[in-house]
């Protein structure tokens, strides 16, 4: 994947978990998330229903590209990890976590206050996915032109 490929993909990723309240004690309206932004979907999963979220998926190829601290082996084995499977540090999750309360009556002001949250905490991890990528193809390239 190219560096601007995976550019738009991390900044249309930061635009999946738009639509949520606050967790303020109510009850996780649903456990798995997905939304469609130009050619990807993508999906949030809350594996417990506890409204956190545990990690976040490619739906068309159930990459996992994000996860919580300590859910790595709680991961169904449907799904496969990211080359550049990134651990969400207790912010990202906390933003994340919001999309499991989605309501029909979400004012459009919060899903672009959550939109906006995720975009700035998707970005600091572009420099550490970008590194991943580029010595995984730079390794996949030495592995081709070696045979």
């Amino acid at each position: 994947m190219s560096r601007f490929n995976y550019l738009k993909l991390l900044l249309l990723v930061s635009l999946l978990p738009a639509c949520s309240l606050t967790v303020d004690g109510n009850a996780p309206v649903n456990s798995v998330y997905c939304d469609n932004f130009m050619i990807y979907d993508m999906c949030a999963q809350d594996l417990n229903n506890d409204g956190i979220v545990e990690f976040v998926y490619f739906a068309d190829t159930r990459d996992v590209f994000m996860y919580r601290d300590g859910v790595l082996d709680q991961i169904p084995s449907r799904h496969n990890m990211h080359r550049c499977a990134q651990q969400m540090d207790d912010d990202l999750v906390a933003t994340t976590s919001r999309v499991f309360y989605v309501g029909d009556d979400t004012p459009y002001l919060e899903k672009q206050d959550i939109r906006g949250a995720m975009m700035i905490k998707y970005i600091s991890f572009m420099p550490q996915v970008t590194a991943c990528n580029l010595r995984a193809d730079q390794a996949s390239a030495g592995e081709s032109g070696s045979g």
